[in-house]
């Protein structure tokens, strides 16, 4: 049985670009390919909060909490059944956790960049950042839709909040997954007030697309066997 991690997801804020597939393409490591949807690819930041870490068998009053940015791309790529999955790339991840920089790409996939951590929520807008203090940061500021959480279909939404593996380079490079299921999908449309991010910033082709807020959900984690 693969071992299981579980986790409460406060927040998870998803900042959402379009990109043209031909430059996401440049940023891909062989064997996944861009995945397109509304004739671009999703790329941008996946920014979480969780609280009550820990593995699956042990209770949520030892888990840990931490916040941490995965920088992500769209991607598709080709299962052993002869099928299509589609997921994310990611090949940056910031947390401002200990244990998971130590950690991360060892004993859990997804190897970690250790960040200084700021979030201000005053129940109306998020103010968020994630800097390595080197050449990675997002800034954020985002106000949420009044209206409560709900099932996205849009076509960005559904694809940014439908992926579940996450593909990211070990220290030797080769592709690990990770998989997330959250006990629920159903998120809100955010207004993005400014943002600044270095890898956002970095896509000469980027155009801002829908971005969402998940909150208060449960979450399991657990690995997938690395690409081929």
């Amino acid at each position: 049985m693969t071992p299981t991690v579980r986790g409460h997801l406060r927040r998870r804020l998803l900042v959402n670009v379009l990109v043209d597939p031909d430059e996401a393409a440049s940023r891909l490591p062989a064997g996944v390919r861009p995945h397109v949807a509304e004739g671009g690819t999703v790329a941008g930041c996946c920014m979480l909060d969780i609280q009550e870490l820990r593995p699956s068998r042990l209770p949520p009053q030892v888990g840990v909490s931490i916040r941490a940015a995965a920088h992500r791309i769209s991607v598709e790529w080709d299962r052993s059944d002869g099928g299509t999955e589609v997921g994310v790339f990611v090949p940056i991840r910031l947390t401002d956790s200990r244990l998971a920089v130590a950690a991360g790409g060892r004993l859990f996939p997804g190897v970690h960049r250790a960040a200084q951590d700021e979030l201000v929520d005053d129940g109306a807008s998020l103010s968020w950042l994630l800097d390595d203090g080197d050449d990675c940061s997002i800034r954020v500021r985002a106000t949420a839709n009044a209206d409560p959480p709900d099932e996205v279909c849009e076509p960005v939404g559904g694809t940014c909040i439908g992926a579940s593996v996450g593909l990211s380079p070990r220290y030797n490079g080769v592709l690990e997954g990770a998989r997330m299921e959250p006990s629920s999908r159903q998120a809100r449309l955010v207004t993005i007030e400014d943002l600044e991010s270095t890898f956002v910033d970095g896509f000469a082709t980027a155009v801002p697309a829908p971005s969402y807020l998940m909150q208060d959900v449960s979450v399991v984690w657990s690995s997938e066997p690395p690409l081929d």
